[in-house]
């Protein structure tokens, strides 16, 4: 990408990763699209910039502009500049304040969330669930996992949820299923993440089987999951389905707002299945 800035110098990207890190464990906001070993990643596959005259940086995964800091909290890019991308990724805070002069973009708005880890559950969960810790020598495990997650899709396939086990923040004691006590029924599945370096857990993949929906599977399956990641955790993050989690412990982080061209497709093989 070429810019009309000439203050603007390319950085390694190694460079800006221990910034990066700095930046989440301070808790600074408008960083955290991501959970941290998902950005380390994508930083690391990416370009990143660095804007001396206000001391900002941004990172650009390919041509998507993934994710940029200033200290002063300000967008110091112009729409001319950001109309150059195929995707743009910024807190919500800072796109509204360009939108009207970006052209092509289709804006979608998510919650990032992070868990109050001084809640409580309000109630006991109802007793007839249990937890099933996965079998990563059965290949029954990984075709059940796939059977739960797809729903009526074709994706995700056995293949991708053994994939799953390669990636950097993999931690087997985060994946077990939902047995329903009565019928033996694997009714849910968490497969989720856990990143020692920063001591961040990153609920990756919560899926319910439509049978068991809104019938308390979903809320044993979160406070099993805090239950498995709490005391080792400063953080606990999630993004998705953000009515269910908020009624589970988890508050609003940070509001991204995610802004695609047509026919632009998010690849990351390092963090996706």
């Amino acid at each position: 990408m070429k810019n009309s800035c000439n203050n603007i110098v390319k950085i390694p990207s190694v460079e800006f990763i221990e910034k990066y890190k700095q930046l989440l464990l301070a808790q600074t906001s408008k960083v955290e699209l991501f959970a941290y070993w998902k950005m380390k990643w994508l930083i690391e596959n990416s370009e990143v910039f660095h804007l001396s005259s206000h001391d900002c940086y941004y990172v650009v995964y390919g041509n998507h502009l993934l994710l940029y800091y200033s200290p002063d909290n300000q967008l110091h890019l112009s729409a001319q500049e950001l109309n150059k991308f195929d995707c743009i990724s910024l807190p919500a805070s800072l796109y509204d304040t360009v939108k009207e002069n970006l052209v092509g973009f289709s804006p979608s708005y998510g919650w990032g969330l992070r868990y109050d880890l001084n809640y409580r559950p309000k109630g006991q969960t109802q007793p007839q669930y249990k937890a099933v810790d996965f079998d990563f020598a059965n290949p029954s495990h990984y075709t059940k996992a796939a059977e739960i997650i797809r729903g009526d899709s074709d994706w995700p396939t056995e293949k991708n949820i053994k994939k799953m086990t390669t990636y950097l923040a993999f931690d087997p004691t985060l994946w077990f299923f939902v047995e329903d006590i009565a019928t033996q029924d694997l009714a849910a599945i968490s497969i989720s993440a856990y990143d020692a370096e920063v001591k961040q857990a990153d609920l990756d993949w919560i899926y319910v089987a439509p049978a068991y929906q809104g019938k308390g599977c979903g809320r044993f399956l979160i406070e099993e999951t805090i239950r498995r990641c709490k005391d080792k955790s400063d953080s606990i993050c999630v993004s998705g389905t953000v009515d269910f989690y908020r009624k589970c412990g988890f508050v609003n982080h940070e509001l991204w707002a995610w802004a695609p061209k047509e026919g632009y497709q998010f690849k990351a093989d390092g963090i996706q299945p």
